[in-house]
């Protein structure tokens, strides 16, 4: 079998019983990134002292997995993915079919906050700000027939599920609008039109069922593009962010109420934009937050007193299924 064991010595943590498989990789376009925040998963499991193996998350997932549950050598998956195919609520089915609990939000809920626009739509339904948009949907219609939008300029267009900024460009003129549906399109046939919020960007962890130290978010060129995601030094971070009591409350209360109604479980990530008058708006919301070096959810969580072995304690302990005690 094509996965990687790792004997975990004792450490002044001790010895844990759980059997880890900790998943990585995967097939979407943020597998090098889910390399990364394996990598620091797996050096937690090495020191909070859990018997793991690592899998990679490829096409022969549902084999690999399921012999491993056949020969007793997993208790419980830790994703380690991001994006298609992992945090879309493929790789969750996968586990509940096999009756093996796992790290984070569930089937419905996974599915759904991959899916930008189902998200828009329960975050409107439930009284959460979010940015005005439209669906381009490049099954129904020729993208070269595509009205321009009327909300005015910017508008932000990317596909409706990805993540990492993966296909997304903020359109400033009429004629740059095409060339961002067509970037797009390469990633998913529904596309989403949005509405620029001029201001802050903030983010707001949630771990453990709590809201976290919100974070303001500032690249020092462009956009939070992948790049600036995901390279050292590219973007300045405040922790906690530089904004009023009051917006901070409200991005809370907001991300609380996202967190619940879409369904998430454990932990995520709620990004906002703030416009210039102080509101706050839902952008999108992650399920299966990065942890790499760069990311967000662990700065936050060391900022609030949480190591990063904690944090993936937690995960473990916390892991379930959405069907458990029912079969």
């Amino acid at each position: 079998m094509d996965c990687t064991f790792l004997s975990s010595a004792p450490t002044i943590l001790g010895m844990k019983t759980k059997k880890i498989v900790l998943l990585q990789g995967g097939m979407g376009a943020e597998r090098d990134v889910s390399l990364v925040t394996a990598k620091g998963f797996a050096q937690a499991l090495v020191e909070l002292g859990y018997p793991h193996e690592v899998l990679d998350a490829g096409p022969d997932l549902v084999e690999k997995l399921g012999a491993l549950k056949r020969q007793g050598k997993v208790d419980v998956v830790l994703i380690a993915l991001h994006g298609k195919y992992a945090e879309d609520g493929t790789v969750q089915g996968i586990c509940e079919y096999l009756k093996v609990p796992y790290s984070g939000t569930g089937v419905l809920g996974s599915a759904l906050c991959m899916d930008k626009i189902l998200t828009k739509q329960i975050l409107i339904n439930n009284g959460v700000p979010t940015a005005e948009y439209f669906l381009v949907d490049t099954k129904k219609v020729d993208l070269k027939t595509v009205p321009l939008p009327n909300m005015g300029w910017p508008v932000v267009v990317k596909p409706s599920r990805e993540g990492s900024s993966v296909g997304v460009s903020i359109v400033k003129t009429p004629a740059d609008f095409p060339a961002a549906l067509t970037n797009a399109a390469k990633y998913d046939h529904m596309i989403l039109v949005e509405k620029f919020i001029a201001g802050m960007e903030l983010t707001v962890p949630i771990f453990d069922g709590k809201v976290m130290t919100p974070i303001e978010i500032v690249p020092k060129m462009d956009f939070y593009t992948y790049e600036n995601k995901y390279t050292a030094g590219a973007t300045d971070y405040y922790l906690p962010a530089r904004t009023s009591v009051q917006v901070i409350e409200q991005a809370k209360k907001h991300a609380l109420k996202a967190f619940e109604v879409c369904r998430l479980r454990c932990y995520g990530r709620i990004d906002f934009r703030v416009s210039e008058s102080g509101q706050p708006y839902v952008m999108e919301i992650n399920t299966l937050p990065g942890c790499t070096p760069t990311s967000l959810l662990p700065k936050a969580a060391k900022h609030d007193g949480i190591s990063f072995t904690q944090l993936i304690d937690t995960l473990i302990e916390r892991a379930t299924l959405d069907y458990e005690g029912l079969v």
